[in-house]
């Protein structure tokens, strides 16, 4: 069984490594075929914007990471159809890490497990999409430039409609650290106006971010 835990990447080859930094267009078809026969239509046009969108984010942000915004664009949905019980029976068998909010609400592992599901199929590897695709829906604080890409790509695809997204696709634009505050801002403030729990990833994460800017 493979180990799903951030800290994975340790034990991989020299030869996976660098394997890990080579996606061609050739696969990239294959990773998308996939993706379609498993999503929804509506769904797999959200995908479909979002690639886009990470891949415009990541040409301006950092060009040597397109193909890997793009591939974890693909994958971060494909089990978003999983049931809860699904989710977390697939990254429990999987050895992933799931902290006590994710078992109240396995919605939340949907990333995880569809990188999961892909790495079964096409021996991934790779802890850059691993992440980014874990990531993508409350955000860590331990996230890189590719996982705040994605996040930030899914949350301001084209359709989304919310008060405030153009200030966000602006905002993606001149600082990604500054736009996610203000995504959290708005994620938080609408959480609490519903009285819903708050996944402390997206606490941490805010705090984290904010320490940077304070020093």
């Amino acid at each position: 069984m493979k180990d799903y835990t951030p800290e994975f990447e340790t034990n991989l080859s020299t030869d996976q490594k660098v394997r890990m930094k080579d996606y061609t267009p050739e696969f990239e078809k294959e990773i998308k075929k996939w993706v379609r026969e498993r999503e929804a239509k509506k769904r797999y046009h959200h995908t479909k914007r979002v690639v886009a969108t990470v891949t415009r984010l990541a040409k301006q942000w950092t060009p040597e990471d397109v193909m890997v915004c793009r591939i974890a664009g693909w994958i971060h949905d494909a089990a978003k159809h999983y049931s809860d019980s699904e989710l977390l029976q697939t990254a429990l068998e999987n050895g992933a890490q799931v902290s006590e909010f994710e078992r109240i609400t396995p919605m939340l592992l949907h990333g995880i497990v569809a990188y999961i599901e892909a790495d079964k199929v096409f021996d991934l590897n790779d802890e850059r999409v691993r992440t980014a695709c874990a990531y993508h829906t409350t955000g860590s604080p331990d996230m890189n430039l590719v996982d705040k890409l994605v996040y930030l790509a899914d949350l301001i695809e084209p359709e989304r409609d919310f008060p405030q997204v153009e200030l966000l696709r602006g905002g993606a634009t001149e600082n990604i650290d500054a736009t996610i505050l203000i995504s959290i801002d708005n994620t938080v403030r609408y959480l609490l106006d519903r009285n819903r729990p708050i996944d402390p990833r997206v606490i941490e994460l805010y705090n984290g971010l904010t320490r940077e800017w304070m020093w």
